[in-house]
């Protein structure tokens, strides 16, 4: 019987590994270091714009930092990508030598400009956040937001991402963030004038971000 238990859940463990290998034969894989660098300006774009209160209905963040690339997070991120399963990463798999807590936010669709899809439907959650949820993070609340949230989290100051294209013309686009965001009751950011509480001088690329 035993014997029987284990053969079954070998069976299933290969099934699922040849199904993913049938779906996920990519024919675009990894990040050169202009897409990289594209992808870091446009979530630091989104920022800044959150930052500098040019968002309509999302007020000025004082304390907002700019976005590094981390090759550890991108690392990961690519791994996780490279499943071609359109869901999050088990946190043990994302954690690296620097950072315990790292967020995630996923993608995927067949749209011409991944990168930029990408992070403009995970922006586009900014139409149900609340001046008051900036001020105190629902994680329970009615609306999806996380993703939005975890592009505009203050204290996160690393991101890495991956990225493939799949035979059936789906892209997928993972990105982590370090330190993670999305704490209950936590802020999204201190509201207040752009850049006007950061510990560690002021971003000269993005004004109204912190460094």
């Amino acid at each position: 019987m035993k014997f029987f238990i284990v053969f079954a859940v070998i069976a299933v463990v290969f099934a699922e590994i040849l199904q993913n290998a049938l779906c996920c034969r990519m024919l675009e894989r990894g990040l050169d270091a202009k897409m990289k660098a594209k992808l870091v300006d446009l979530h630091n774009k989104a920022r800044q714009k959150v930052a500098n209160g040019q968002q309509s209905g999302q007020p000025s963040a004082s304390n907002m930092k700019e976005l590094h690339w981390d090759d550890e997070i991108a690392a990961n991120a690519q791994r996780a990508a490279e499943k071609c399963v359109f869901q999050h990463t088990p946190s043990e798999q994302t954690v690296t030598r620097k950072y315990q807590a790292v967020g995630e936010n996923i993608y995927m669709g067949s749209y011409p400009n991944p990168l930029d899809s990408a992070v403009e439907m995970w922006f586009s959650e900014v139409k149900d956040v609340t001046p008051s949820l900036v001020q105190k993070f629902d994680f329970y609340g009615p609306a999806v937001i996380g993703h939005y949230t975890q592009l505009v989290w203050a204290k996160t100051e690393a991101v890495g991402c991956g990225y493939i294209k799949s035979a059936d013309g789906q892209s997928y686009v993972f990105c982590q963030y370090a330190p993670a965001g999305n704490y209950q009751d936590e802020p999204v950011y201190e509201q207040g004038p752009p850049a006007s509480a950061c510990k560690s001088g002021k971003s000269s690329r993005y004004p109204g971000l912190c460094m």
